[in-house]
């Protein structure tokens, strides 16, 4: 990867990006993910995810009891997913906050029995709280999702790199735009970001950049991200891409949030085809399948 230190200047522009080839790039680069290796380039990973919340957007509810929430991560790991990516406070739109200690209490039960399990996935906190991070890496997470990419807690990152996690930084518009264009602003909130994460430790191969869909004002521009997956990857990081269920999988047609298996797998097929590592979704089982049949109709 191609940051580099200028001399000297404001700490948020302290590092530059070159832009890569991406496809060179994902052919030799190696993500850690935790104490794994990850090689890059080689399939697209899957993140199932595992809401402990009575609000989320999708599946709200189904999963606070401890035993449901345990065996729903049972059934991700065993339908193919890479990461089990669990969170304990919804982000919706218009979510109410909850306590460190409610958000603390719902994951941190469910990431120390499935940690414990021989040959589990990789697990994966979705927190913003640094208390709620520390307490889930302790438990046994191993990578560190936050929807603010460390800006609205940069001590988060302090955590990440002291426990040798990892992290994916998620761009994130709901505390506004940086640029005209969505992709450049995309581009320079992940500049930010990097910065923060790289100046408190974070090795750059623990990084993974989300660009946020749904996290937009409008469809519109979440379908550009989506047009737009070639040129964010151009930065070298790999790329995460979060859109199961959301209202680009649903909205042009009207569809309900049960609704949107099918629109999910075109988004998620036409993702993997332009290139992205990994991509976050609730139904496992049919999104691998989606990504392992490309990997064969490419291979042959």
């Amino acid at each position: 990867m191609n940051w580099r230190e200028k001399a000297s200047g404001n700490t948020l522009n302290r590092l530059e990006f070159e832009e890569v080839d991406p496809i060179t790039k994902n052919q030799m680069g190696t993500l850690k993910l935790g104490e794994k290796e990850w090689a890059l380039g080689k399939r697209c990973g899957v993140f199932g995810v595992l809401n402990i919340t009575p609000d989320s957007f999708s599946d709200g509810g189904q999963y606070i009891d401890l035993g449901e929430a345990i065996l729903k991560g049972e059934s991700l790991a065993k339908e193919g997913a890479d990461v089990i990516d669990i969170g304990g406070e919804s982000t919706r739109p218009g979510f109410e906050e909850v306590s460190v200690e409610s958000e603390i209490n719902r994951v941190v039960p469910v990431i120390e029995t499935l940690s414990r399990k021989p040959d589990f996935p990789i697990i994966s906190i979705d927190t913003t709280k640094p208390e709620v991070a520390q307490a889930a890496v302790a438990a046994g997470a191993r990578i560190v999702n936050d929807i603010w990419g460390f800006q609205r807690n940069p001590e988060i990152a302090e955590i990440v790199a002291g426990s040798e996690a990892s992290c994916v930084l998620m761009h994130n518009s709901r505390g506004g735009w940086l640029r005209d264009s969505t992709l450049d602003s995309i581009k320079a909130y992940w500049h930010i970001s990097i910065n923060v994460a790289m100046e408190r430790g974070v090795e750059e191969k623990r990084i993974i950049l989300d660009p946020g869909v749904g996290f937009t004002d409008t469809r519109t521009q979440d379908i550009e991200i989506i047009n737009g997956l070639s040129e964010l990857r151009s930065l070298g990081f790999p790329i995460l891409l979060g859109a199961s269920r959301k209202r680009v999988a649903g909205e042009a047609l009207g569809l309900d949030i049960d609704e949107r298996l099918e629109t999910t797998l075109a988004i998620s097929a036409l993702a993997i085809d332009r290139g992205v590592d990994f991509i976050r979704v609730h139904d496992a089982m049919e999104n691998v399948r989606v990504a392992r049949i490309l990997e064969v109709l490419k291979n042959c």
